[in-house]
């Protein structure tokens, strides 16, 4: 039985930000973000990390091609995928707001470095439809890689060796052999992201007690005093808090429950409306920011939470990818797509190319009246976004910082 395997990688390193003049303001389009970060964060006891944009990006692919979907089988596909992405039925606009976003998330910057790329291997004898291999690479930075699958252990290395330059080494195996029996196209997508923030924490640390949901652990936090955007959200029964990366155009948020509240308390108030008003509301204020070191590599099979957000028949042997090649038949009944982000995130206190020393001054240990508190020393949520779209890159939940 041949198998469709979709495979992402996505690695972000963030490790140092930046203080931006103003947070987005305009419309988020999150619905299928939020929809799918929700399912997957709280099915989920441990830490997690999810990059909703590169989903995003392999499902518009495949709607692509699902081509003029003349067939019954392939309206179900093509309308699945139209609903969930929130299409509104002109191709072209969807095209160019996919290309204007990749133009400028990938252009040259020396405050931060953000990589995607993704690449279609195919098997030796498949030749892709050229117009949508032009499609692909033009509108979504999607090329197409010939590789033999029929032996397992020579794509593995093919497989590996790209991801292992696109993520400059970060990352050195993805797939083995095993997992490549069978397949005659796997689909890739590798994120990486470093950026600095503008105001470092000071380089020592202070060892806090996290209290996690299951334990208690001994963990390295940072601390800082400075004016930061935030929000005490009633509505979302958490306090929000934004640190800007160097150069003005990402930012992460940390969401922190209120105490007696959990992260899962969290995410059953999270919508899309109560999100944006909750960030709508966050002000400049001076605050104590207490957060702790985190590293960790998460990996999921996303095909069920794909289902549950209702993306089913793309995951069924009645697929319809009519334009994706000339090889394969246009019911595709022998492909069944599977689903697999693996991704790591490394917060600390500097990073690589940070400013030393620099802005010490925020480094103040006296707190006043009018600080607000924020110590993250109870599990978490947090997303990092790009500001000039309000586009979710990256959002995961930390339970435990030390593993």
């Amino acid at each position: 039985m041949r198998v469709f395997i979709v495979i992402f990688f996505c690695i972000i390193t963030t490790c140092t930000c930046t203080q931006n003049d103003f947070p987005f303001r305009g419309q988020r389009d999150t619905e299928f973000d939020l929809q799918l970060t929700k399912h997957l964060l709280a099915s989920q006891t441990t830490n997690t990390v999810i990059s909703p944009l590169t989903v995003k990006i392999l499902l518009v692919l495949l709607y692509e091609a699902t081509g003029d979907a003349a067939r019954f089988s392939g309206i179900q596909t093509k309308w699945e995928l139209r609903t969930v992405l929130e299409y509104n039925g002109d191709l072209n606009a969807t095209r160019s707001k996919y290309r204007q976003w990749l133009n400028s998330a990938l252009s040259t910057h020396n405050d931060y470095n953000l990589q995607i790329a993704t690449k279609f291997f195919v098997e030796d004898y498949i030749d892709v439809i050229y117009k949508y291999r032009i499609i692909s690479d033009h509108y979504y930075n999607a090329t197409v890689d010939r590789i033999p699958f029929s032996q397992p252990k020579n794509a593995a290395q093919l497989i590996n060796n790209w991801v292992n330059k696109t993520t400059d080494g970060r990352i050195s195996e993805l797939v083995n052999p095993d997992e490549l029996e069978g397949a005659i196209i796997t689909l890739i997508n590798a994120v990486c992201f470093k950026g600095l923030w503008t105001y470092p924490f000071p380089e020592f640390t202070t060892i806090l007690t996290f209290y996690g949901k299951q334990k208690q652990v001994q963990a390295s936090f940072m601390e800082q005093n400075g004016p930061f955007y935030y929000d005490d959200s009633d509505t979302l029964g958490a306090q929000l808090l934004r640190m800007p990366f160097q150069g003005g155009k990402f930012a992460m948020y940390f969401i922190l429950p209120h105490q007696g509240k959990t992260v899962d308390d969290v995410l059953e108030k999270i919508t899309p409306a109560a999100l944006h008003l909750a960030l709508w509301y966050m002000d400049e204020t001076e605050l104590n920011v207490t957060i702790p070191k985190f590293k960790f590599d998460f990996t999921e099979e996303l095909n069920q939470p794909l289902k549950d957000i209702g993306i089913r028949k793309i995951f069924s042997q009645s697929a319809f990818l009519r334009v994706l090649t000339h090889a394969i038949d246009a019911r595709s009944e022998n492909l069944v797509p599977r689903v697999i982000q693996k991704t790591g995130i490394n917060i600390n206190h500097l990073g690589s190319g940070v400013h030393g020393a620099a802005e010490a001054h925020r480094v103040n240990k006296i707190v006043g009246d009018e600080t607000q508190i924020f110590t993250a020393n109870r599990p978490f949520l947090f997303f990092i976004e790009d500001e000039d779209f309000g586009t979710l890159l990256i959002a995961g939940r930390v339970e435990d910082p030390t593993k």
